[in-house]
C-alpha cells in the first residue's frame, strides 16, 4: 500500500492517502532506471544509471542502506517472489546477487556477453534474464546456469507465467524485439510458440499475464 516516485534527485514514497512519508535523496546524478520493491512490500531498492551504489530503503526503519555492489554500469534490477535475493545486472553482462537476510554478494561474472536487459523471478527461485546478445538464460538462486536459449531479436522483456497457486511456472513470455511474444516452455524447450501480430498493430511495448494463464499485450 505504498507508491514510489522518482525525480532526478530523490525517491518519494507515499502512502495509500496520498501522504508523503519520506524522501530518499539520490547521490550520483544518474537518471533512475528502476524502483523495485521486495515480495513484502518492505524494502525499495534504487536503480540509477552509471551508479554501482544502489539505496533500499526500508518501511519498518525508515532509513536507507546504501548497497555497494562495486558495478559501473547496472542496467536491470528485480528481487525474487518467493527468497530474499536481488538480481542485478550490468551492461556487459555481468550479475550479482544479493542476499538481504544474509547480506551475502554473489559476483557472476560473463553471465551474458552483453548487456542484460530484461529478466524474472519464478515462484521457484530461478532467475530467468534476457541479453542484447539475443540469448536467455535460465539460472537458480545462486547464478549457476541451468539453461541458455537462442532468441531471433534481443528480448526487451520477459515474465514467467503465471500458474495455479503453490504450483510451478514452466513457461516464459518473452518480448523479441517488439516483433513477436515467444511462448517458451521449459517442459517443452524444443518446440516454443510464437505470436505475431500484423505490421498495423504496431511494436509490441509491454505484456503481463494475469489470472490463471491470460496474456495480456
Amino acid at each position: 500500500n505504498y507508491l514510489a516516485t522518482a525525480s532526478s534527485a530523490s525517491v518519494q514514497i507515499y502512502n495509500r492517502h496520498g501522504e508523503r512519508v519520506d524522501e530518499v535523496a539520490l547521490s550520483g546524478g544518474g537518471a533512475v532506471i528502476s524502483l523495485e520493491w521486495d515480495r513484502d512490500g518492505q524494502s525499495l531498492a534504487v536503480l540509477q544509471d552509471e551508479n554501482g551504489q544502489i539505496p533500499i530503503w526500508d518501511l519498518s526503519t525508515m532509513k536507507v542502506q546504501q548497497l555497494e555492489t562495486n558495478l559501473r554500469d547496472p542496467s536491470f534490477l528485480k528481487w525474487s517472489r518467493c527468497g530474499t535475493q536481488l538480481a542485478i545486472g550490468t551492461q556487459k553482462g555481468n550479475l550479482l546477487i544479493y542476499n538481504k537476510a544474509t547480506k551475502k554478494k554473489i559476483p557472476v561474472l560473463a553471465k551474458h556477453p552483453r548487456a542484460i536487459t530484461c529478466g524474472d523471478w519464478s515462484e521457484a527461485n530461478k532467475l530467468c534474464l534476457g541479453s542484447d546478445d539475443c540469448t536467455m538464460t535460465l539460472s537458480n538462486e545462486t547464478g549457476d546456469t541451468i539453461e541458455q536459449t537462442d532468441l531471433k531479436f534481443p528480448p526487451r522483456e520477459l515474465r514467467f507465467a503465471k500458474g495455479s497457486k503453490g504450483s510451478d511456472q514452466d513457461t516464459i513470455s518473452i518480448n523479441m524485439g517488439g516483433k513477436s511474444i515467444l511462448l517458451y516452455s521449459l517442459d517443452d524447450p524444443d518446440n516454443p510458440v510464437e505470436l505475431t501480430f500484423e505490421p498495423e498493430y504496431g511494436n509490441i511495448v509491454s505484456h503481463t499475464w494475469y489470472g490463471a494463464g491470460l496474456l495480456l499485450i
